[in-house]
């Protein structure tokens, strides 16, 4: 009995199981694919650079070990970016879709299942640590570090992943939602990170150098007692919270304002400025309940974030002149544009992303494809929650655009920078949103489709920095002019370039300022055609095929056409019949 029980504890069967299913989906090798292809591109990168710093042949020979710092810095962040985003859904997928309290019943006690649920995650993130063995062993040709630095190297990156991937299992075990978990994972671990940095990776990587190899073995003691700890809370996290209802954070905090407000509406005689609408469906069932049943769809809980991201926005606008030394540095309110810029496309994302995806985690998407409303009528109406969000976020855009247009009155070009302005809004808004509501209806699960859309919003508005961080700063070259006309269609370049109009034409001569408006015209134009017509084009196909990605079953033929009607005898005919039957 005792030797059964020892091979039960290695038999490992839900690790078993993560694996196969990882092993059998395409995505595992395309993003192994892309990680090593991104890793070594960047590692070579900047391996010739520091060569070229070196002067190249046996002038970079002890240039190793610059190579090897950049190289580990660089595996340190792409951990702590990557592994919580994969692990943090390793329990809350199983409490969205009902299978945690399968997975409690069966032999496996708390322990094994979190710790497999550990290994699930950690042994992918643990074979693209070992894409970088190559590239390690390119930098200790070149010399200048010793051996003891590049195994200290290589077991700060083994222990980063273990305790990385220990505080996502940590809050996946808390958390009833992945979103929520998500979220809560990056706050920790900055919250953690900045606090008690001695107790990761990077900090003692940075004093590795210095000491054998055995000291910082030593020093590992403060990082394993965070993984130990983490392990410990997500064992007693486990059957404690397994059945802990989902709860709408934000929906939550305004209701409880709501309740607030209505017993201080006493005083007032309960007085109600704006109603939120019927309460009753009429005619667009789908949209009524996305207007009145969610937190950023009724009147009164958008106008709460209104309220959070306008009354901050007028007092810094107001204090800009009185704050500011020798005048005011409209620089803030561009810096507030870029946040806001941020923030809106964050929340449209979300927003966006979920109204399907939600429906398919909640298991009601069947309910709503089984009602007599088309695929692109569902759609629509359940964008109009976010519309109602968009027109909201509208208002402090154009608090700043209406205050930079009142600011530069001496400006020939402010009603241009206005009227820019706004067809940034009126051009990108829309592709996000579209974009976000065809990833949700693509990416089965809520919590990828938001990191989906927002790591390919993200990876397009960086593509500038990128090239010119390779060319220039690793290569030491020059980007070609036609390339950097390529990278002024970017949306990155494209808003900072129109917010900079009225500055850069008061303080440039009138000549300059001629000489380049035309090409700057001619670039938004061509900006705003090209995201224009993908937008449209994006929002046509996701229409289009809107039953296909809905999951909509098309009925047969024979069944789609109207049933034969059956034949209809008169009494004198049937009596006809009878008779020459009994003849």
């Amino acid at each position: 009995m005792e030797f059964i029980r020892i091979k039960r504890l290695f038999e490992l069967p839900l690790l078993s199981k993560e694996l196969n299913e990882q092993a059998a989906q395409r995505r595992t090798y395309l993003i192994r694919f892309l990680y090593g292809a991104v890793l070594f591109t960047a590692a070579c990168g900047m391996f010739y650079g520091t060569f070229l710093q070196g002067g190249g042949s046996t002038g970079g020979l002890g240039q190793g070990r610059q190579m090897f710092e950049k190289l580990v810095g660089l595996q340190f962040w792409t951990i702590y970016l990557f592994l919580p985003a994969v692990s943090c859904g390793c329990l809350t997928l199983e409490k969205e879709r009902n299978t945690l309290g399968l997975l409690l019943i069966t032999t496996l006690s708390p322990w094994q299942i979190v710790l497999q649920k550990l290994l699930g995650r950690l042994v992918p993130m643990l074979t693209f640590v070992i894409l970088s063995f190559p590239l390690m062993a390119v930098a200790y040709s070149f010399g200048g570090f010793t051996e003891d630095y590049l195994w200290s190297g290589i077991v700060l990156l083994v222990v980063t992943c273990l305790e990385a991937a220990a505080l996502s299992v940590m809050c996946s075990a808390w958390y009833s939602t992945t979103v929520e978990a998500f979220i809560a994972n990056y706050v920790l671990f900055l919250v953690l990170f900045f606090m008690l940095p001695f107790g990761w990776g990077p900090w003692l990587f940075a004093r590795a150098s210095d000491v054998s190899f055995a000291e910082t073995l030593v020093r590992l003691w403060l990082p394993l007692t965070f993984t130990g700890g983490f392990l410990l809370a997500a064992r007693l996290f486990l059957p404690a919270r397994a059945f802990v209802p989902p709860k709408n954070v934000l929906l939550g905090l305004f209701q409880k304002l709501d309740r607030l407000f209505t017993e201080a509406n006493t005083i007032t005689g309960g007085v109600v400025l704006v109603k939120d609408g019927d309460p009753l469906p009429g005619i667009e069932p789908v949209a009524w309940r996305e207007t009145t049943k969610k937190s950023l769809g009724t009147f009164r809980y958008l106008f709460r974030v209104l309220v959070a991201l306008e009354v901050p926005l007028i007092i810094v606008c107001a204090s800009l002149q009185i704050s500011t030394p020798g005048g005011p540095d409209v620089r803030e309110v561009s810096r507030l544009l870029y946040i806001l810029w941020c923030l809106g496309a964050a929340m449209i994302i979300v927003h966006g992303a979920s109204v399907i995806a939600s429906e398919r985690t909640r298991q009601t998407l069947d309910v709503l494809l089984a009602t007599p409303l088309s695929g692109a009528q569902i759609l629509f109406e359940k964008l109009h929650g976010v519309r109602r969000l968009i027109r909201v976020l509208l208002v402090p855009f154009f608090t700043i655009f209406l205050f930079e247009a009142w600011w530069h009155q001496g400006s020939e070009y402010r009603w241009l920078h206005l009227a820019l302005s706004a067809g940034t809004l009126a051009v990108y808004i829309p592709l996000v949103t579209w974009l976000a509501l065809w990833m949700g209806l693509y990416v089965r699960s809520q919590m990828k489709a938001v990191l989906t859309t927002i790591a390919l919003l993200a990876g397009w508005l960086l593509v500038p920095d990128i090239v010119r961080a390779i060319v220039v700063d690793m290569a030491g070259s020059q980007v070609p002019t036609w390339c950097e006309a390529l990278f002024a269609l970017n949306p990155a370049v494209q808003i900072p370039a129109i917010e900079d109009l009225n500055t850069t034409a008061r303080m440039a001569s009138a000549k300059v300022t001629r000489e380049g408006f035309v090409p700057f015209l001619m670039l938004t134009a061509t900006n705003f055609l090209i995201y224009g017509f993908a937008g449209w084009l994006l929002r046509r196909r996701v229409l289009a095929n809107a039953d296909r990605l809905l999951g909509r079953v098309e009925p047969p033929v024979h069944l789609s056409e109207p049933p034969t009607l059956a034949p209809v005898f008169e009494d004198d005919e049937v009596r006809e019949v009878e008779v020459a039957a009994g003849r």
